[in-house]
């Protein structure tokens, strides 16, 4: 039997039976706290990392990349102050609530051609990064969940969603040029990440909206699923060992079956607002882990404590005596969310090792 965190991860995604059924307070390998829970978690603990603090079976770790153009500020028209920039050159400002919302500024939004969109620069890693912090988690146990990157999700924030999803019909050509240069870039990121030495490999592509899918699961089947094989397979070709987790929220049960085929190895978060977990996990709990989640739009902010430790024991017995799922957050974890609420549901996930 598995007696650490990364052996016990191993198993479940093996199609064995682990020991205990992991749990988390993060979002894959990006953090499920926002900045006014983070705070409250300091204030409350005295502690720095909720990971270590809480006992959480997985560690992040993820590569750093730069804009890699001369200034991101040279393709917007008007950009708000305080607008940040990320590695695509994509403008962040703030737009509502702390660590909830903000307002992109996609760069390509006058792009006209493919050879504009060609010539865009993608993203330059950060080959001085130091990665020993991967291999000190690894020698305590802990696998390593690390951010590779997204394909629709970026595409979208590269274009403006307006005028990338009216490419799609009007101008497919600028569509599928833009799809490949991101997917191109997800597949360098995925496999320096995989060289590094990092366990789980991150995908974030949010493909659906509350009720249903943002484009069709036919255009996501002939735009997106074949660069997402693409990606895969080439990491499966060097790094045979390597797993993958794909976040996509909102409602994607249409496409579901497309990425269990794809081979993607866990799959958060199931939204509870738009799915049906037991359904889902029936139907597809034995050919990927599925993430059990407590809801961060609705059992966390305006739950009680009662209501989190149910959701937890009923997610548990869903998955059964193979505890096949991994329990988390739906997504990260709002401003307005009690902070016993938090507390009951690691009180209730963590398990007895």
């Amino acid at each position: 039997m598995p007696s650490h965190s990364r052996d016990n991860l191993n198993a479940l995604l093996e199609g064995g039976t682990p020991r205990w059924m992991p749990f988390t307070v993060d979002v894959g390998a990006l953090p499920g706290f926002t900045p006014p829970i983070r705070r409250q978690f300091a204030e409350w603990t005295g502690a720095a990392d909720p990971a270590e603090y809480f006992h959480c079976d997985f560690r992040t770790f993820s590569l750093k990349a730069r804009f890699a153009g001369e200034d991101p500020q040279a393709w917007h028209d008007h950009i708000e102050p305080g607008t940040t920039f990320d590695e695509w050159g994509i403008g962040h400002s703030a737009g509502g609530v702390e660590g909830t919302v903000d307002r992109t500024y996609p760069p390509l939004a006058r792009a006209e051609s493919v050879r504009e969109i060609e010539a865009y620069p993608s993203p330059a890693l950060d080959a001085a990064i130091d990665l020993t912090p991967i291999a000190r988690y690894q020698e305590r146990g802990y696998p390593v969940f690390g951010y590779a990157g997204s394909i629709y999700e970026w595409s979208w924030w590269l274009r403006g969603m307006e005028t990338f999803l009216a490419d799609t019909i009007l101008n497919p050509s600028l569509t599928e040029a833009l799809i490949a240069k991101v997917a191109d870039y997800t597949r360098q990121l995925a496999l320096a990440s995989a060289q590094a030495g990092i366990d789980v490999l991150c995908f974030y592509d949010d493909a659906g909206a509350q009720t249903g899918m943002q484009i069709s699961p036919a255009m996501w089947r002939r735009l997106i699923k074949p660069r997402w094989a693409m990606v895969l397979d080439h990491v499966r070709c060097r790094f045979p060992h390597v797993r993958t987790f794909l976040h996509s929220c909102g409602c994607i049960r249409d496409i579901v079956p497309d990425i269990v085929d794809l081979g993607f190895d866990i799959l958060h978060p199931i939204q509870p607002e738009c799915m049906d977990f037991a359904e889902v996990h029936r139907e597809f709990g034995k050919r990927i882990t599925l993430c059990a989640t407590i809801s961060s739009q609705r059992t966390f902010p305006f739950g009680t404590p009662d209501d989190v430790r149910r959701t937890v024991r009923e997610l548990k017995q869903l998955c059964g005596e193979g505890k096949r799922g991994i329990l988390c957050p739906s997504n990260m974890i709002q401003p307005e969310t009690p902070w016993e609420n938090v507390l009951a549901f690691v009180e209730a996930a963590r398990p007895v090792r």
